[in-house]
Parts: structure tokens; sequence; C-alpha cells
């Protein structure tokens, strides 16, 4: 999805989690379009805006920073490392999407976005989930299929563990609801590929993506592979030993 359609903008995510009981669905890793770019180009200097975290306020053009406290590009595997087909991509921003982009493959995030987009709008949200203290995203494609990778950085390894667990029951609890004739089941399935990850399908008949989630000590790596055709039970294992640091 993109920032202003299934990818929620900033300003639309608060405004859309009141109203999740009518909204469209969207994955927690916000994919929106994206444009493949080399290794070299996507080495470009970081760019930090006024907010605190270094991702875009509300409403505003900022261009995300391409750090997140501690988190780099270098907390996420390269192209090279996921293999074959794997590339950067750059997301130029837009005026209705709420900012700039920074040229990069690299965006900070706002960490309450995190907990607002980690389970379909319209799905039940029992599990009050914790956020994280720092977010950042990784932008690749894959075989041109748009792929968002976000790591989130919590405050230590049980409060990672605990978003995790909580969204893990949220998204098993949402299995076979369906958003509205027009976007059909809201999560198709959630399976477990490897311990302390979980996969799922969103949206499949209107919007497929497959999410997997991976508990990596105080952090969390969501990731969005968009496309009808899905990943099988091995790559998504790779995935997860790739995203493990």
């Amino acid at each position: 999805m993109t920032r202003g359609q299934a990818r929620l903008g900033t300003a639309a995510a608060a405004s859309l989690l009141v109203l999740s009981a009518c909204s469209g669905p969207g994955p927690a890793a916000r994919p929106r379009p994206v444009g493949s770019t080399s290794s070299a180009a996507s080495a470009s200097t970081a760019t930090v805006t006024a907010h605190p975290t270094g991702a875009p306020s509300a409403g505003s053009l900022d261009e995300p920073a391409t750090t997140s406290g501690p988190l780099s590009r270098r907390s996420f595997p390269t192209p090279r490392r996921l293999g074959p087909g794997w590339r950067y991509a750059v997301d130029p921003g837009s005026a209705e999407e709420g900012y700039s982009g920074n040229g990069t493959p690299t965006l900070a995030r706002r960490p309450q976005e995190i907990v607002q987009t980690a389970v379909p709008f319209g799905c039940d949200r029992p599990s009050a989930l914790p956020a994280p203290t720092h977010a950042l995203e990784v932008d690749y494609t894959v075989r041109g299929a748009r792929v968002v990778a976000v790591r989130g950085k919590f405050a230590d390894a049980a409060t990672a563990r605990a978003f995790f667990a909580g969204r893990s029951r949220d998204l098993r609890g949402c299995v076979g609801r369906s958003g509205s004739p027009a976007i059909g089941p809201l999560v198709a399935s959630v399976s477990v590929p490897a311990a302390d990850a979980l996969a799922s399908d969103r949206t499949p008949r209107s919007d497929p993506w497959r999410e997997v989630a991976v508990l990596d000590r105080d952090t969390v790596v969501l990731l969005a592979v968009q496309g009808t055709d899905p990943l099988t039970t091995g790559q998504t294992r790779r995935l997860v030993t790739a995203f493990r640091r």
C-alpha cells in the first residue's frame, strides 16, 4: 500500500485508528510504490528533520532521517545477502503522502505509527501493544515486487517480546474477518515459519501482502512483500534468518 492509500500517512494514521471499524486494511510495514536504485546511488547522505525521532511530523513535507537512535541501514541485511533479485528501492514521497523522500532507501519512522498499523484496521485489538523507542524502515524490491522492512527497537527484550506476542494474538483473532465485500478477508492465514517468527497473509483478495514478523532480541522486524505469489516456506525461513542480526 502507499502512504496515501494502503500505507497510512502519519496524519491519517491517528484518525483511522479511531475509525478502525470502518477503515480499510494496512500492513504494519506500510508498503507503497517505490523505484529501484543501485547500491551506489542509494548511499546518499542523511537529512535529519526537526522531529525528535527523525521521522516526518504529521502533515509535513519534512525529509525523514536515515537513522533512528542506534538503528541505521547496517541494522538490515543488504540485497546481496538477501539473494538474487533483491534491490534497494527509494520512495520519493509526495505532498499527498505528507513527507518528502530523502533520496535513500532508509526512512526514520514514528514509533507510535508502528503500533497503529501493526494489525489491519477493522480487526479487534485487545492487546495493548507497547511502542518501540525507535523505528527505521528500509525499502527493497525483489523480482519487481515491493518490499518494506521496518525494525522497531524497544526498551528491552521483554518489551519487544510483549509487542511480538500481542500482535500475534491479535492477528490470529482476525483470521477470516472481512473488512467489506470489496476488501475481502483482512487476514487470510497465520503460520509460524520459525521460532519467534510469524507469517501472515493480509487482504489477499483485494491488495495482497505477505507479512513476516521476526523477534530479534530487543527489536522486532516487520517485513511486507506485495504480490499474489506468496513466499514459499523455505523463502520465508531464509528471510527470518537474514533479518536476525
